[in-house]
């Protein structure tokens, strides 16, 4: 096929029977092909645009041409703007490098040395879209809000298929909590299926994201999102972040098992809950670091003080001292 100049299959049969039978008409044509007359007509006729075909003085009859003479300059023509369109690509890359690499240093130099101040909440998925589609080796994530919400499954579902078909490696630690969302079931069992690791804890420190160990990102507060986030280059503050992941992805489960409970000892939502309380947060903070209803967290705390056979929280917390728990 040349379909680089416009001609289908069907015109270069025309062409060749031509070429052949240089004395057949439309007729004898379409009886050889089997094609409708208007498509015989309209293939002549593309034939003839190209200076491939020309009539001939007798009435009805076809003179062929040769597609050296009459294709090479067309070709050699394409050719040309082809180059040229690669050439501007080529200045266009270039362009767009160097204005990254500018508004990379002018964003890092905005903010203190190796920090970037990311403003409102769409400036920070866009930047953590950046971050994901230029991770080299891993990316992990703590996710501590809970069960996620219908649109943050549909922005992050795409971007961490084409993050792992990369081979880009992606834990994600969520609360103990989500295990009781479908929706957020459901999308972790499928990033699992597509190489990730997702696991649980009853409480997470703070949201964060780390990528390839020399990037992190944090809320500038952690109980308002629209604040924005911290994107910290600052190579001893993002170990120490990997350190403080690497600790809690030890003790966290695995996202298709089932919490361990001993009957004897504390669970790590009970020495959550300890440390919450020894903290003074209300039940509506413990809530939010939970991922659960005040509701819930008041029949959690009920179990726990009949386990540490309590009477009220500060003796859950002198009990739990004394029998070893903290």
């Amino acid at each position: 096929m040349l379909e680089s100049v416009g001609l289908a299959a069907q015109d270069q049969d025309i062409y060749r029977t031509l070429l052949l039978h240089p004395d057949w008409g439309i007729a004898d044509i379409q009886h050889h092909l089997g094609l409708p007359e208007q498509e015989v007509l309209a293939a002549l006729d593309r034939l003839a645009r190209l200076s491939l075909l020309r009539l001939s003085g007798d009435a009805g009859r076809f003179i062929t041409a040769n597609p050296d003479v009459e294709l090479k300059p067309v070709l050699e023509r394409m050719e040309a703007e082809l180059d040229e369109r690669r050439a501007r690509l080529s200045r266009d890359r270039a362009t767009v490098a160097a204005l990254a690499a500018e508004y990379t240093s002018l964003r890092i130099q905005s903010g203190a040395q190796g920090l970037e101040r990311l403003e409102g909440v769409e400036s920070v998925r866009l930047r953590l879209q950046e971050l994901a589609q230029n991770a080299c080796s891993e990316v992990r994530a703590f996710m501590p809000g809970g069960a996620l919400s219908p649109g943050a499954l549909a922005a992050a579902g795409p971007l961490d298929e084409k993050t792992l078909a990369r081979g880009v490696r992606m834990q994600t630690v969520y609360l103990d909590s989500v295990r009781n969302d479908h929706a957020t079931v459901e999308y972790a069992t499928l990033f699992t299926a597509r190489g990730g690791q997702a696991r649980t804890v009853p409480s997470l420190p703070m949201r964060l994201i780390l990528c390839d160990r020399s990037i992190a990102v944090v809320p500038v507060n952690q109980d308002a999102s629209q604040d924005g986030a911290f994107v910290i280059h600052l190579s001893s503050v993002v170990a120490a972040l990997n350190q403080l992941f690497d600790l809690v992805w030890e003790r966290a489960t695995p996202l298709g098992d089932v919490p361990a409970l001993d009957s004897e000892g504390p669970s790590e939502r009970d020495l959550a809950l300890l440390k919450m309380l020894e903290d003074g947060l209300t039940d509506e903070g413990i809530a939010r670091k939970l991922g659960v209803s005040i509701r819930t967290v008041r029949r959690l705390m009920a179990d726990l003080l009949k386990r540490l056979n309590a009477q009220g929280r500060f003796q859950a917390g002198a009990e739990a001292v004394r029998q070893g728990w903290l």
